[in-house]
């Protein structure tokens, strides 16, 4: 009796183990920096994803002050499909994100913030979506917006929906991939990488980049993430006037994009 117990203790340790993919179908990229309060609630969060033995989460520590690799390491243990690397300096977050999609071995692709949660089937439905479309490139939902950190989906005391609008250039105004998107891999192929000389809208200007060369997106109906307002976060930080610098200037850029739609319209 006391061997079977020892046997189903055993097959339960190497479970994680033996049901993760060899090849991943889906790159999770995650910029690490100073996140010791988000990371526990972030690992635990993402590895519950339904089809997270699909994917590979890869998590680049940007020379984090924090000790935020303790805590990966310990879920690196259980969990095989994780890779990390710690950086010497901090090039900046789309730098990070353009390394992790350089290491990236899956055909679709999504970033996860430390800060964020998740609905537990996002990317098993982000994906089927994609998969049953092969003429979109890049998919998005609606969110939860919080202003309490670490709360899960399942248990949030949201303050309201965010809601978006179906996928059009005019409508691309209001950044419709927002903070959880999935795209293609071959997606940067087409319309490079993200641009690393932006320190806070370098993914708006990644997507305005591609819509503005024929890409296009598609919403998927329902609610799946969490977003945290992080009054620290890169883009919630009202007291930072480089973050507005950037946006105006990017928005004045592709400013012909959101007049396009209407004035084609009118014709």
């Amino acid at each position: 009796m006391k061997i079977l117990r020892h046997l189903i203790l055993c097959c339960a340790l190497i479970a994680p183990y033996t049901s993760i993919a060899q090849s991943p179908v889906i790159s999770i990229i995650t910029s690490v920096y100073n996140g010791d309060e988000f990371i526990e609630g972030f690992m635990r969060d993402i590895t519950q994803q339904t089809i997270f033995n699909q994917c590979e989460l890869i998590m680049i520590n940007a020379n984090s002050s924090g000790n935020e690799e303790a805590v990966i390491k310990h879920y690196m243990a259980i969990y095989p499909n994780i890779t990390y690397r710690k950086l010497n300096k901090d090039p900046g977050i789309y730098s990070v994100w353009n390394m992790a999609i350089d290491m990236a071995q899956g055909e679709f692709l999504t970033n996860a913030n430390l800060d964020d949660r998740l609905r537990f089937d996002c990317y098993e439905n982000h994906l089927k979506t994609l998969q049953e479309n092969p003429d979109i490139d890049l998919v998005y939902s609606d969110f939860y917006f919080t202003r309490y950190p670490n709360e899960t989906f399942a248990s949030t005391r949201y303050s309201f929906v965010h809601t978006f609008a179906e996928f059009s250039k005019k409508n691309m105004e209001e950044c419709l991939p927002n903070n959880h998107p999935m795209w293609r891999k071959s997606f940067h192929q087409k319309y490079g990488l993200f641009d690393g000389t932006y320190k806070h809208v370098g993914d708006y200007e990644m997507w305005l980049r591609a819509v503005a060369q024929g890409t296009r997106f598609k919403k998927v109906q329902g609610v799946y993430g969490l977003y945290y307002y992080n009054p620290k976060g890169l883009s919630s930080n009202s007291s930072n006037p480089l973050l507005d610098k950037e946006d105006s200037a990017l928005r004045k850029k592709y400013s012909y994009l959101f007049t396009e739609y209407t004035e084609n319209t009118k014709n």
